[in-house]
């Protein structure tokens, strides 16, 4: 073991510990619970053992330290939301295997000509739908090579290339922005959903279209607009080779799945079958269509599902302790006679700030559940402030570290830390205004 993965596990001990002994007032099982948290997020935001497994730290020290029953503690690793998300994972398996999120890009490309700025709104827009169904992370693996060709094709060089940084920050932005349009885009969507049907309010997959895709079809243009405004092409014409592969049969059956698949989850008021119940579906028809082995299912994305399992666990623990009661009402000092816009802009920039730090998942595993006890408190409807954070903590544009798709525009070597603070601090200002006005006008 290095001496900072060391130096940071003291830090994280010390802290845990200096949190419970504080002069806090709070019951013995929440103070256990918030040094627990305060243990978690010290080891999320510094990365030094996978998230995944910090998640299974929490879960043993909730058991073992807090008191809760291991039943309770395991149970939200097989939740509704983790099986959901686990059907996701699966389909996006075979649309990669398969290549036909290659097909599907490709054949939409052909269609944006050769104007660079309409290119990349094209290469934006292919990415987030992309996104919407498949990880962030896979999308823009999917699309920066071949965005990458076309800039090697017109002789745009690393670095060198403002149409280049704008290409690169923009597949791997509009992925960021893309996952909040469905349910399935990004697990804080998943975990908000969680949390208010816990509530008792209902929210499945045409809830959150309603309330998630009206704002990544908005901000796309924006992210467009920011980013060819400050990184101005240099050229007015691209050359592109077309594409004119057909779809081959194995093809053709995963994109019938996957329809199939959509409609149910879209259809849901007619038939009635839970989401995480439908999510099956393409678990089942894939493998009884030899779409997928055993190979496949072993590279599904377990350390997520085990992450949200953990966050899920922990954000229980925090509602049955009674420390969200506790952290809601020290929030409803600052935010009470506050007017109602400014209270959702606060609210987005406390989200936005933990996200620049920990994953957006552990972000929303550790702020959506405050959010419900703190919108009884300001007398707002939860489902506010639960989609805020849910939203906003995955629109961080900021850092490489922010979000995989940054990380990977990042190591494309077409763009420096100082490019993507450019674009990305004038975005990240933009998208709170944005999810602060359209949940106050609209939500």
């Amino acid at each position: 073991m290095d001496k900072r993965r060391i130096s940071v596990f003291i830090l994280a001990a010390l802290l845990a510990v200096t949190t419970y002994l504080a002069p806090l007032q709070l019951d013995m099982g929440a103070k256990i619970v918030l040094a627990i948290m305060v243990l978690a997020m010290v080891l999320w935001v510094s990365e030094t053992i996978p998230l995944h497994a910090t998640a299974i730290i929490v879960v043993f020290l909730l058991v073992v330290v807090a008191g809760i029953s291991p039943k309770d503690a395991f149970t939200p690793f097989f939740d509704p939301v983790v099986v959901l998300l686990l059907g996701g994972f699966v389909l996006a398996r075979a649309l990669i295997k398969h290549n036909l999120d290659e097909f599907i890009a490709m054949k939409f490309l052909d269609k944006f000509g050769s104007s660079p700025r309409m290119f990349l709104l094209g290469m934006m827009y292919i990415t987030a739908f992309l996104s919407m169904w498949i990880s962030n992370t896979a999308s823009t693996a999917v699309l920066l090579p071949i965005a990458i060709v076309v800039l090697s094709d017109n002789g745009l060089k690393a670095l060198k290339s403002n149409y280049g940084k704008s290409m690169v920050l923009g597949i791997a932005f509009a992925a960021t922005t893309g996952g909040v349009g469905t349910l399935l885009g990004s697990t804080p969507n998943l975990i908000a959903a969680k949390f208010l049907t816990e509530s008792g309010i209902q929210f499945g997959f045409n809830e959150w279209l309603f309330y998630g895709l009206p704002i990544a079809i908005i901000f796309i243009p924006i992210v467009w607009f920011v980013l060819t405004t400050i990184f101005r092409p240099e050229i007015q014409s691209l050359k592109r080779k077309k594409y004119d592969k057909k779809l081959t049969r194995e093809q053709k059956l995963v994109l019938l799945v996957f329809t199939i698949t959509v409609c149910m989850w879209l259809s849901k008021p007619l038939h009635g079958i839970a989401n995480s119940i439908v999510a099956l579906i393409p678990i089942i028809l894939l493998y009884l269509m030899n779409l997928l082995d055993t190979k496949d299912f072993s590279k599904v994305n377990w350390g997520t599902l085990i992450l949200i399992g953990g966050g899920l666990s922990l954000g229980l623990a925090i509602q049955a302790t009674g420390l969200d009661m506790a952290i809601a009402d020290l929030m409803k000092v600052l935010l009470l006679g506050q007017p109602i816009l400014f209270m959702f802009m606060i609210i987005a920039t406390f989200g936005i700030i933990l996200t620049t730090f920990a994953s957006n998942t552990a972000a929303a595993a550790v702020m959506i559940p405050i959010m419900i006890p703190l919108a009884e408190l300001l007398n707002i409807d939860p489902r506010i402030p639960v989609l805020i954070i849910a939203i906003i903590v995955s629109m961080d544009y900021l850092l490489p570290v922010g979000t995989p798709p940054s990380a990977i525009a990042y190591s494309s070597g077409y763009v420096r830390v100082k490019d993507m603070l450019k674009g990305g601090f004038l975005l990240t200002i933009l998208a709170i205004l944005l999810v602060s006005v359209i949940a106050f006008l609209i939500w």
